[in-house]
C-alpha cells in the first residue's frame, strides 16, 4: 500500500499497534491487516481487521469517487476504460516489472545496507502492485475471452 500514515510514533508506527484506534496487537488478539506505510522509514503500518480497515477503506473509496467526479468521470476504469493500453493496467504492470528488473541489478551490485533496505523495500512494494495487476489482467483477459466465445454464437 501506498498510503502514507503521518503523525504516527511508537507502537502505531513500528506496526504493532492500530493507526487507527490504537489497539495493541501484541496483547490482544486482534486479526490486523497492512493498511499503508510510515513515511520515516516506509515500514508497513497496520488496523484492525474490523472496524478500522473497513473504514479506512471506504474512506478511499469515497475519495476516489470524488476525484472521478471532479475529472468528468463516472468509471473507476480510467480515463479509456483501457486496460491492454499503456495507460492501463498491462501498461502499469509493465512498468513494475521493470523496476523489479532494475532493482534485482542494483540488489546485485550493491553492498551499502542502507540502501540494500530501500531497494528491498522497493521491491516489497513493486512485487506486491505488480501480482495485483496481474491477477486484474488476467481476470479482465478472462472476461474478454468470454465474451467473445459468447459474441461468436
Amino acid at each position: 500500500m501506498d498510503r502514507y500514515f503521518w503523525n504516527i510514533e511508537g507502537p502505531q508506527a513500528d506496526g504493532v499497534a492500530c493507526v487507527m484506534c490504537g489497539a495493541d496487537f501484541l496483547k490482544s488478539k486482534i486479526t490486523s491487516v497492512a493498511v499503508g506505510r510510515n513515511p520515516e522509514d516506509e515500514s508497513s503500518v497496520r488496523a484492525c481487521k474490523a472496524p478500522c480497515a473497513a473504514a479506512l477503506a471506504a474512506d478511499a473509496e469515497r475519495m476516489a469517487r470524488e476525484m472521478w467526479t471532479a475529472v468528468g468521470l463516472e468509471s473507476t476504469e480510467g480515463p479509456d476504460g483501457d486496460t491492454f493500453g499503456v495507460d492501463g493496467h498491462f501498461g502499469s504492470l509493465l512498468r513494475d516489472l521493470k523496476t523489479l528488473a532494475g532493482t534485482e541489478a542494483l540488489l546485485t551490485t550493491s553492498h551499502d545496507m542502507t540502501t540494500i533496505r530501500f531497494l528491498l523495500s522497493l521491491t516489497a512494494r513493486h512485487a506486491e502492485t505488480a501480482m495485483m495487476r496481474a491477477r486484474l489482467v488476467l481476470a479482465q483477459a478472462k472476461e474478454t475471452d468470454a465474451d467473445g466465445a459468447d459474441g461468436g454464437e
